[in-house]
């Protein structure tokens, strides 16, 4: 797999949803200043939650914007062990295998690279703290929901 790719992918991703983000912003941001959303009475709330929803919405643009920084100036590097921007192939005990990218921000973020689902994790998530310093061939458990679980790190890049 190509990491810069991979990365590409995730801007691409990014851009996209900062366009959604940015129209929700608007609308919100149009709604909550409507002459038709400012009550006549303390009772009549709609402009008041559409100003929390606004303030919301650009909250969470402001993280993608952040994200979309982040990985704008991402140089890969290859690594034999899990560190910022690795690239690494973990098998659970049930030989489920996923891909993770390593980074430091836009945790949770998915996509698609030929046939492989590639899921952005940071070092702040319990899995992605787990990870870091890992090399191949190294096991960990961690508790996910309760239970324990055991994955061993195939692959590191």
């Amino acid at each position: 797999m190509n990491k810069q790719d991979i990365i590409n992918l995730i801007i691409t991703q990014l851009e996209a949803n900062i366009s959604v983000a940015q129209q929700a912003v608007d609308v919100a941001r149009d709604t909550a200043t409507h002459k038709d959303c400012l009550g006549s009475s303390k009772y009549e709330t709609m402009g008041t939650e559409a100003s929390y929803l606004a303030k919301g919405q650009g909250e969470r643009l402001l993280e993608l914007q952040r994200a979309l920084a982040y990985f704008k100036q991402l140089t890969p590097q290859t690594s034999t062990k899990a560190e910022l921007v690795s690239l690494i192939n973990l098998e659970d005990e049930q030989g489920q295998n996923q891909t993770l990218l390593l980074a430091g921000d836009a945790g949770g973020l998915k996509v698609k690279y030929d046939d492989n689902i590639i899921t952005v994790i940071t070092p702040q998530a319990p899995l992605g703290k787990s990870l870091m310093d890992k090399a191949v061939g190294e096991t960990f458990e961690l508790k996910i929901t309760g239970k324990i679980r055991c994955f061993e790190v195939v692959d590191v890049a």
